[in-house]
């Protein structure tokens, strides 16, 4: 009863459970009946046509304590007439292995000293449409690298239809650091041989993504370069006219959780330019309160001048 924009993927998904509704259903909730299903809360995986369980990624933030929360939906055209009592659980190894088998994958079971469930039963209010399912998750930071999954299947509910498409799920579990989304870098040049201007007050702009390589470092990636993980971040028009841009530099920022600190910017990418931090700049750091992130640092190339790059990437969503 989810209404995706594409269709085809929620045919395939639902394959092999109770079918793909038919196309009237989809696009006139007026013709369904509600049923009571986990709602969608990210983007759904791609699989294999007949997969039998959605999958989700879904993106934790690397820290001590934190929640996510599952939707519980009595989804169609109406409201619940009552309220509705819903109990969930944590789906046995056997969904995971299902899934395994039919995509070729390696999950494996969040581990139970990671995750809590307060409270299994939920109650969608009369009169609504959604409740929340609160996760309690634990040591995040043990997320990174690994390929942890928690499937979720609805045992009961005091009234209704229970879906047969998405009445069982799996969430998979990114781990990301708190740089980790979308910014708009804003930045300017030092002194340089490539002719980009150095006046103080003249600004470039690009649309990037600060992306979690370790639970301390992200590394920068252009936002219109597609799933590319070189591509220039640093691309301006010199003072000739010409646009130009420093390829083969990825910066990989480093920072410390307790201070805020940018302790180090190295260059991602193998070659001939080297970064290091910009010894003249002391207060390279994460702001807590807006999320920007402010880098200065030093671009270094045989047979080329030392060139200073002072980056401030603006925090405007998660990735």
């Amino acid at each position: 009863m989810k209404l995706f924009g594409k269709l085809v993927a929620v045919c395939a998904v639902a394959s092999g459970l109770t079918g793909c509704l038919k196309d009237s259903s989809l696009m006139d909730p007026s013709k369904t009946h509600n049923v009571i299903e986990f709602a969608n809360t990210a983007g759904i995986a791609t699989s294999v046509v007949g997969n039998i369980y959605p999958l989700y990624n879904i993106n934790i933030l690397m820290q001590p304590t934190g929640t996510y929360n599952a939707i519980v939906s009595y989804s169609g055209a109406d409201n619940a007439p009552e309220d509705i009592t819903v109990e969930v659980a944590v789906a046995d190894q056997a969904v995971i292995d299902k899934y395994n088998s039919q995509n070729t994958k390696t999950f494996t079971m969040l581990p139970s000293t990671m995750f809590s469930i307060p409270a299994t039963k939920v109650v969608i209010p009369k009169g609504r449409r959604q409740v929340n399912l609160p996760i309690t998750l634990t040591n995040t930071d043990q997320l990174w690298g690994k390929t942890y999954v928690l499937p979720l299947t609805i045992k009961s509910a005091s009234m209704g239809v229970i879906s047969g498409n998405f009445n069982t799920i799996i969430y998979a579990l990114n781990g990301i650091n708190r740089l980790d989304g979308t910014y708009t870098l804003k930045f300017r040049f030092g002194t340089n041989d490539r002719g980009y201007d150095v006046n103080t007050t003249t600004w470039y702009y690009s649309d990037v993504q600060l992306v979690t390589a370790s639970t301390t470092t992200s590394t920068m990636r252009n936002l219109n370069a597609g799933t590319s993980v070189t591509a220039a971040v640093h691309a301006a028009v010199t003072t000739a006219g010409l646009p130009s841009s420093i390829a083969a530099l990825v910066p990989l920022l480093t920072y410390d959780l307790s201070t805020n600190k940018i302790t180090n910017i190295s260059n991602n990418t193998a070659g001939a330019k080297t970064v290091v931090p910009n010894p003249a700049v002391t207060d390279n750091r994460v702001d807590p309160a807006t999320g920007n992130v402010y880098a200065s640092f030093i671009l270094k190339e045989s047979g080329r001048t030392d060139m200073i790059i002072n980056d401030t990437l603006m925090y405007k969503s998660p990735r």
